[in-house]
């Protein structure tokens, strides 16, 4: 009898540009497990795990690399017998979502490096500090009516560094977790002679830069991005921005008015 011919891997059959697209949408909904436990998440992440899956497999194939990286952090540690102490399944838990991060970010940099140049590259080796400083004051600089920075740890190297891109005119909003060190002081002196108001919220736990009427994630605070570990800058898509701005609107009315011009 003859053998059956063993199936052959399926191929990508996606454009880059849409897995590009989907990786990244994916990447920002990856934040909102951080810091959760994992049984609460438990069906929303295995949705998650689902849909990702299913754009590596089409974007890059079965048989690629970026599959197999995402198989390996998906089976980490991924026990769930009750006679495993909780705390040791909720760390294994936060392990799988940083390595399902770093997978997500080398991915998606493999599709932009084969891409034509982009308006931003999206992600940031260790040490990349002036590429990401540059980036991030060209999407500034392009603001035409408003810009909101969400950052939990900013100091006054933001204002040093990015402030005064800042076009005149333009609406400028700081939401941060604490005020530390100098930045009121310093921020005080920015709002005599521009527009800015700045508020604390110990709510705000993530980064994200809103420039008119689009938006970016950023995985480091601004003030250490790059220096020591990568780091990228996402864009949401169009259809996630009023969502995300909604939630750190609800956060902003609550907040504490620390500097107002």
């Amino acid at each position: 009898m003859a053998r059956t011919a063993k199936p052959q891997p399926k191929g990508p059959d996606w454009p880059p540009e849409q897995t590009l697209r989907v990786l990244r949408q994916q990447l920002e909904r990856l934040q909102a497990f951080k810091g959760k436990h994992h049984e609460v998440v438990e069906k929303e992440l295995t949705i998650w795990k689902q849909l990702v899956e299913g754009a590596l497999i089409h974007g890059f194939g079965e048989d690629s690399h970026n599959l197999k990286h995402y198989n390996v952090a998906r089976s980490y540690a991924s026990i769930s017998f009750t006679l495993v102490p909780d705390h040791e399944r909720q760390e294994n838990y936060n392990v799988r979502i940083e390595k399902f991060e770093a997978t997500l970010l080398s991915s998606i940099a493999e599709l932009e490096a084969s891409m034509p140049e982009a308006e931003l590259r999206g992600a940031y080796d260790a040490g990349d500090e002036y590429a990401f400083y540059k980036d991030l004051k060209d999407i500034m600089a392009k603001a035409k009516k408003d810009i909101s920075i969400v950052d939990n740890y900013l100091n006054t190297d933001f204002f040093e560094l990015y402030a005064a891109i800042v076009p005149p005119g333009v609406s400028f909003r700081i939401l941060t977790d604490q005020v530390r060190g100098n930045l009121e002081t310093v921020a005080k002196k920015y709002a005599a002679s521009h527009s800015l108001e700045l508020r604390s919220s110990q709510d705000v736990h993530d980064r994200h830069i809103f420039v008119d009427d689009r938006g970016w994630a950023v995985g480091q605070s601004i003030k250490d991005a790059a220096k020591k570990k990568p780091t990228y800058v996402v864009e949401l898509s169009a259809g996630l921005v009023p969502t995300i701005r909604e939630i750190y609107e609800d956060i902003w009315a609550k907040a504490t008015v620390v500097v107002k011009s």
